[in-house]
């Protein structure tokens, strides 16, 4: 064991291996701990994780762009749907104001078949509470209740359709 008060008493020995640069290393074989190969996979990951970062910049690009575009868009449409709306409202008003006598039985025509409409599919809910196993299980019995309310409701809807935008807009004042 060294004596610590006296150092030249202890048997130690210090090694180091020196060689020129660029010397000895193409002789040496690099273990996956060497510093040098580790720096350098540091530095291949660095490089591959900034070329992932430019494709996701590109692409947020990209990305950005489309939604640009998808919003001009849609601003469009929303420019031509209130347009349409705006010609249809002054195409209604014009033709209100030339039919009054037209809008004042098209409103009451409208609440009673609103009347005929309630009571057809009261009837229809009826029909289906009473006849709901028939109707799953037949074929006749689902053809022949199609055909009873189908045809009958459809039209009223369509002329419920049409008497309604009447009843409801009125025609400007006239100045």
């Amino acid at each position: 064991m060294p004596n610590p008060e006296n150092p030249s008493s202890a048997s130690w020995t210090y090694r180091m291996e020196v060689s020129p640069t660029g010397q000895g290393s193409s002789n040496a074989v690099q273990g996956p701990n060497d510093p040098a190969v580790l720096l350098q996979h540091l530095v291949n990951l660095q490089s591959q994780t900034l070329d992932v970062l430019r494709q996701n910049l590109e692409i947020d690009r990209l990305n950005l762009d489309l939604n640009r575009q998808n919003l001009d868009l849609t601003r469009e449409i929303v420019q031509v749907n209130r347009e349409q709306r705006a010609r249809q409202m002054a195409e209604l008003e014009r033709w209100q104001h030339g039919h009054q006598r037209v809008l004042d039985a098209s409103r009451e025509a409208l609440g009673r078949l609103e009347q005929v409409h309630a009571s057809l599919i009261g009837e229809m809910a009826e029909y289906v509470e009473d006849n709901h196993e028939n109707l799953i299980d037949g074929d006749f019995a689902l053809s022949d209740f199609v055909d009873r309310f189908g045809p009958r409701l459809a039209h009223l809807n369509t002329m419920l359709a049409v008497l309604r935008p009447l009843a409801v807009v009125r025609p400007k004042p006239e100045d």
